[in-house]
């Protein structure tokens, strides 16, 4: 298995019947970024709270953590911060995505009142988890 690192991803995930979206940053640069929030068009409140913000999330992504999963009420944002992935991960990058997923299916439920809602959850943590995992990998997803 090679442990080269793969280069930066940068994607919206949607999170299926849900309105939600959420910018996942993989390895990314500053400027990438921000040339790839220009391109999608996004809101000017939501780039500016990403790029005042930026450094700080990855000064803690690239020391005590692995990923962080952050959002932000005021412009209605939320952003999945991961480390680059080497080759195609390890059981301690997956298991980083897990607990970052699980923190978005937690905050999710509370916004969009499922919380006691077991199933919804189950079901939203699945879609979410397959489909950054197989973004970040490059894996086209057989089902779609």
């Amino acid at each position: 298995m090679s442990k080269r690192i793969k280069k930066p991803k940068i994607f919206v995930q949607e999170c299926g019947t849900y309105s939600n979206e959420i910018l996942v940053l993989c390895g990314a640069s500053k400027m990438d970024t921000f040339r790839f929030l220009k391109k999608i068009k996004a809101k000017v409140s939501f780039t500016k709270w990403v790029l005042e913000d930026f450094d700080d999330w990855n000064k803690k992504v690239s020391g005590e953590n692995d990923g962080m999963f952050c959002y932000n009420t005021e412009c209605a944002g939320t952003v999945l911060v991961l480390k680059p992935i080497k080759g195609d991960g390890d059981w301690k990058y997956w298991e980083t995505l897990m607990h970052e997923v699980h923190h978005i299916v937690f905050w999710l439920s509370e916004q969009k009142a499922f919380k006691g809602e077991t199933e919804n959850q189950a079901y939203l943590f699945d879609h979410l988890f397959r489909n950054i995992r197989r973004k970040i990998q490059g894996v086209e997803d057989w089902r779609y």
